[in-house]
Parts: structure tokens; sequence; C-alpha cells
């Protein structure tokens, strides 16, 4: 942000110089041609004297010159063109950060609503951008609490994720083993649940005892990334532990010598 101040300075000093070339021209112009007035009446009543002038007349007749109004619009469209500039990587963040907390909420709820409502839910990831939700109707007390032959209802409509924001593994975002959100994955798939049996799933099972399984009733770890395609900066991600149903949020950060890393 320092080095668009500068920018910004640099831009408003021009600015002044050129209002100031603008301005102070028509000023003395001005000056002048009410000195002029002046000495015109004095000779015309006979006074070789200078009179004193009433008031600088020379406002009443002072209108706007072409010069002026172009760096009145001059300062308008470059004022306008920094604050664009400056405020559309931050509605890029403000709509990542929304997505991100809508899969957080999510996921939260429906690992909550499943140990208070002892049933089963299923949350699926389609992609690119919908969440969809829904809850078990088992037909019997050991299908509500293993999950085991249950069939599911829509617990609510389906969700979409802001404008422009996407699940997405965004090619940049760190895939090392242990540089990715808790070791899960690879940072290749944008859906990655089930990691320690294949990875790839994009639904979960949570628990009424907290759990989140796969469809084979096995603990499911992984990751979900969401981005704006093509804009690395704009990822964040949202990781699951199986054995308890945690959820955890991640922020990619840029380091100073420009490599990016994972940050809570």
């Amino acid at each position: 942000m320092k080095q668009y101040s500068d920018r910004s300075q640099r831009i408003f000093s021009f600015l002044e110089i050129l209002i100031a070339a603008a301005i102070i021209p028509n000023m003395g112009h001005a000056t002048y041609m009410s000195g002029r007035r002046s000495a015109a009446t004095n000779k015309m009543h006979g006074n070789s004297l200078p009179q004193k002038s009433p008031g600088p007349r020379w406002h009443a007749e002072q209108g706007f010159s072409v010069l002026e109004m172009a760096v009145v619009v001059s300062v308008i469209l470059i004022v306008s063109a920094i604050a664009v500039f400056n405020i559309l990587p931050l509605l890029k963040k403000s709509r990542a950060d929304a997505a991100q907390e809508l899969v957080l909420g999510e996921m939260r709820r429906a690992h909550e609503r499943a140990i208070d409502e002892r049933r089963i839910y299923r949350l699926t990831f389609v992609a690119p951008q919908t969440i969809q939700l829904e809850v078990g109707t088992p037909a019997n007390l050991q299908a509500r609490i293993t999950g085991s032959a249950a069939a599911f209802a829509q617990a609510q409509p389906p969700l979409v994720l802001p404008k422009s924001i996407q699940f997405s593994a965004v090619p940049g975002i760190p895939v090392a083993a242990g540089a990715v959100p808790d070791g899960f994955g690879t940072g290749a798939t944008a859906i990655d649940f089930d990691v320690d049996n294949g990875g790839g799933q994009t639904q979960i099972y949570f628990q009424p005892d907290g759990r989140a399984l796969d469809s084979q009733n096995r603990l499911s770890n992984g990751v979900v990334y969401l981005a704006e395609p093509s804009q690395l900066l704009t990822s964040r991600a949202v990781s699951l532990y199986g054995s308890t149903g945690r959820v955890k949020a991640w922020l990619l950060l840029k380091n100073p010598d420009g490599s990016v890393r994972w940050t809570q």
C-alpha cells in the first residue's frame, strides 16, 4: 500500500501544478482588466488621480476557461481511476472471505445438527459453486447411529457461493505434503475429502457422535479449496478432521520473497 500512497502523492502534486497554471494567469488577467476599467472611468470624469475600486468587480464577470474545465475533468478522472485501482482487490478479497465463511458455517452447522438431533447429515459439494445439505431418515436406531442403510431428504435449499468464487485449486498454491492445509491431500483437487482412502470425495456424512465419515463409514479427512479462477491470492481453504468433525479456515498469504503459504 505504501507504493500506492507514494504514487498518489506524486499524481496529486502534478495536479496541483496544473490547477495553479490554469487559475493564476486568469486571476492576473482579471485584475489587469479591472485596473484598465478603473483608469478609463477616471479619465471620463476628468480625474487624473487613480480612484479606489469599490470592489473586485471582475468576480462578477469571471467564468471558467476551457483549460480550467479540462483540469477539473482530468482531476475527477484520475481520482476515480485511483479509487477503482485500490478498491478492486478489496472487493475480490471480500468475496473470497464471504465464500469461505459460507462453507465453514455450513460444515459447522451440519456437524452440530447431527449431534443435537441424533441424525446423520450429508453435506455435498457440487462444482463449481453449490453446497447441498441433506438429513438422514433411517428406518431404525442402528442406522441412525452408524449411518448404514439411511435414506436422505433435503434439509434446506442448496446454497451458492458468492459471484465469481468457485471450488477451485488455483495453480500456484502450495502442493508439498507439509505445506497443504493440515497436511491433507496434494493441493491438486478442489474438493478433496476422504484423502486417506484415495481422496477426491465430495460428500461428508456427519454422525451423531461427532465424527465425519465417508459413504463406507470410514473417517473422512480432507480439504476444500475456494478461489476466483486464475486469481491466486483469493485462494481460501477449509480443512476437516474426520475423527472429531472439526473444521478450520485457511488463508493464502504472499511471503516477502514472492512465495505463498497457508495460514490460519
